[in-house]
């Protein structure tokens, strides 16, 4: 499940930088396993339960 899920953000990152082809993309510090939060890519929040 985890493979699968890596090919699809990969896909989705190659799927970006094709349809903005003539921008410069940052992709520094992105990862599958962050989120947005407030216009921030940052690690996951800790649930509390």
């Amino acid at each position: 499940m985890l493979e699968t899920a890596r090919s699809q953000f990969h896909n989705a990152v190659a799927q970006i930088r094709a349809l903005n082809a003539g921008m410069e993309l940052n992709v520094e510090g992105l990862d599958e396993e962050k989120e947005v939060c407030d216009g921030q890519v940052v690690p996951p929040q800790d649930e509390e339960i």
